[in-house]
């Protein structure tokens, strides 16, 4: 093999590689730019509209038009048909190929509630915490007493 031959293999092997790297980049990018970056509306339902599977929230940044799917989840069982103007929900949603897609979909009572619920969880750990603190402090005081 001559050196020119290796040369030329040893470059078509590089560009090869390069050019492969390029397009998957590309395709890492443009799925980048898909990223479901979570959102929330939480407002008046200004508009239902059950042909289009669409549902428009008046949130404090503006109206949300947001499309329902199959897979959006609608707290109690409830589905778009239940939605009526002037209801006030909260929704959680991201955008996919320029619509705003819902993905959950609760009344504002609801949301409330899972908020006191979370609360009362977080104040259960603390509370766990806090005993477990007090039990290490009588375990170490009690060790004290035993070496005395």
């Amino acid at each position: 093999m001559e050196g020119g031959d290796f040369m030329k293999k040893a470059l078509v092997i590089i560009i090869s590689v390069l050019i492969v790297l390029s397009v998957a980049g590309f395709s890492f990018a443009e799925e980048k730019k898909h990223s479901t970056k979570e959102m929330h509306v939480s407002g008046e339902v200004t508009a239902v509209d059950a042909a289009a599977n669409t549902l428009t929230i008046n949130g404090e940044k503006g109206k949300v038009v947001l499309t329902i799917t199959d897979k959006t989840k609608f707290a109690e069982g409830k589905t778009l048909a239940d939605v009526k103007v002037g209801d006030k929900l909260s929704a959680k949603y991201s955008e996919k190929d320029g619509m705003m897609m819902a993905w959950e979909v609760i009344t504002k009572k609801e949301m409330k509630k899972m908020e006191k619920e979370k609360e009362g969880v977080k104040m259960e750990k603390e509370k766990e915490e806090m005993k477990m603190e007090i039990m290490d402090k009588i375990e170490k005081k009690q060790k004290e007493i035993e070496k005395e």
